[in-house]
């Protein structure tokens, strides 16, 4: 018998673990009295481990009770998210029985994967279970399961302790009004990896991409295709970067990291603005309004990697004598450590366990704010949002550019924000505009964005040289060297501004591709 599931993964700690079933919230939503088994699993694979390469995973599992011997196939988790196809029968006994897997829809698959070797026990699980049945008003039923407990091969052993939450019946967006009433505040994060893929990894290296800085994945639009969905594949997309890169700085120092998780908020931000009669819901408001606030947070340890990567380093290898300036790096490198350490500790805690729910839900956010939503939003194509949203926007960026070779630093912040929106909307709709036209705007976009980018990126050394004159007064040492470093920057800065002169008229050109008449629209 084969079924799909859906299933929120989330890891949660011992002690949340512990708290969980005691929550005034789980008990008001409860069916019934909850249940607990031990789980032994043992699981299944080829010598060369196709069936991970397959993301298949094949185990027999005594739950107290029987043997059930379970073929799941998709099993990788994303976002936190799974949703595999299951095959489950009933044994007789502990065997292997793979004779019972006798659905069409796998069995040539499954034929030509064991015709490469033997199946033979790879690791086992034992899992602590409890159950809770949950049901949340009128919209659905969830089974909540908590697990503690380990996953082991022969020479090691890791601890388990997550939850899960499967929809049993109702609309999928249950999955997400249940799991913040549960969690709400709890510290949580997606799960990266089924329990499978977890006994996989002790006797294997991680892959390298794992630890590398995620970007976004660009989704496939159509040009009439329902505005609707299109504002769930870019909000998806966008989601998706921040809880990748929010996975990495836990235990990454790599700098690019908070820069993709800042992006990837901004990039959030900017999907729910151009979209912004989509937010028929007060969750949805309250998640933008925290994609903001997490990207002030994370903008810290960002300011503190420029000013450390793209100001002193650069400015101390090009006038040389770097004992002149180690106090300066020594200096930049702490405050880039202290940083680093607030931002770990902030993104772990409690404050963003709404964002982070409603990022790996964010489909089903949308769909409970248009069922929810008094007055449902129009019914239109994305290009027409898109045509119309390009333009609103390019306005704004008109307005913010007047004059701005006068413009006080302030000023001209707020004006790189407003190009950066204007970047992501295009970048968004670009595939719905082929041609030179939109790649030139776009890439003359950029190019302003970046010139833009350094004279910001100095500023904010200048508002450090004064921070360091109220903090150090008496190190004169460190004083000079900073007055150096920027006084190097200033020369490169003339010319920066001059070049965003130039790119700025280049970009009023007239090249404003949305307004091509398109053969759809």
């Amino acid at each position: 018998m084969s079924t799909t599931e859906l299933e929120v993964k989330l890891e949660i700690g011992s002690e949340g673990a512990r708290r969980l079933p005691g929550k005034t919230a789980l008990r008001a939503m409860r069916l019934g009295q909850p249940a607990q088994k031990i789980l032994q699993s043992t699981y299944y694979d080829t010598p060369a481990h196709r069936l991970r390469d397959e993301a298949a995973s094949l185990r027999v599992r005594w739950d107290g009770k029987d043997w059930v011997q379970t073929l799941k196939y998709g099993t990788k988790v994303e976002h936190g998210l799974s949703n595999p196809v299951e095959f489950e029968c009933v044994l007789d006994g502990p065997e292997l029985q793979v004779e019972r897997i006798n659905d069409p829809a796998v069995e040539q698959w499954l034929s030509d994967i064991l015709s490469e070797g033997p199946l033979a026990p790879v690791f086992e699980t034992e899992i602590d279970r409890h159950t809770h049945l949950l049901r949340c008003k009128d919209i659905g039923t969830v089974e909540l399961a908590i697990d503690r407990g380990e996953v082991k091969d022969p020479r090691r052993s890791t601890a388990i302790n997550e939850v899960e939450l499967e929809l049993k019946s109702g609309l999928p967006f249950a999955l997400l009004t249940i799991a913040e009433q549960l969690f709400d505040g709890e510290r949580i994060s997606a799960a990266t990896a089924s329990k499978a893929e977890r006994g996989y990894a002790l006797s294997r290296q991680p892959s390298r991409d794992l630890d590398a800085p995620k970007a976004h994945s660009k989704p496939d639009l159509q040009p009439d295709q329902a505005a609707a969905n299109a504002f769930k594949a870019i909000g998806r997309s966008a989601a998706g970067q921040v809880l990748n890169n929010l996975n990495l700085l836990k235990y990454s120092d790599d700098p690019e990291v908070p820069h993709q998780l800042r992006v990837g908020l901004r990039r959030l931000r900017a999907c729910m603005r151009v979209f912004r009669s989509f937010l028929t819901s007060d969750e949805l408001r309250r998640l933008a309004h925290d994609a903001r606030d997490l990207g002030r947070v994370v903008g810290n340890l960002r300011d503190a990697d420029v000013l450390l990567i793209d100001i002193a380093v650069p400015a101390v290898e090009a006038l040389g004598n770097k004992g002149k300036h180690q106090a300066t790096l020594d200096y930049l490198a702490g405050n880039q450590a202290d940083q680093r350490r607030l931002v770990r500790e902030s993104t772990a805690s409690e404050r963003w366990t709404f964002l982070k729910l409603n990022c790996m839900l964010f489909e089903q956010a949308v769909d409970r704010a248009f069922l929810n939503a008094e007055k449902p939003p129009a019914d239109e194509t994305v290009m027409s949002v898109a045509r119309r949203e390009l333009e609103r926007t390019w306005q704004h960026v008109l307005k913010k550019g007047r004059g701005f070779a006068d413009h006080a630093i302030e000023e001209r912040h707020e004006m790189r924000k407003m190009l950066k929106t204007m970047r992501y909307a295009s970048e968004y709709f670009l595939q719905l505009y082929p041609g030179e036209k939109t790649e030139a705007f776009t890439a003359d976009l950029k190019r302003l964005q970046n010139a833009f980018g350094y004279l910001n990126d100095l500023a904010m050394a200048e508002a450090l040289q004064q921070k360091i004159t109220v903090k150090k007064p008496d190190d004169t040492r460190l004083r000079r060297s900073v007055a150096t470093i920027l006084g190097w920057h200033q020369e490169r800065a003339e010319k920066a501004m001059r070049k965003a002169d130039q790119r700025w008229h280049s970009l009023c050109e007239g090249r404003e591709f949305w307004r091509i008449k398109t053969v759809s629209g």
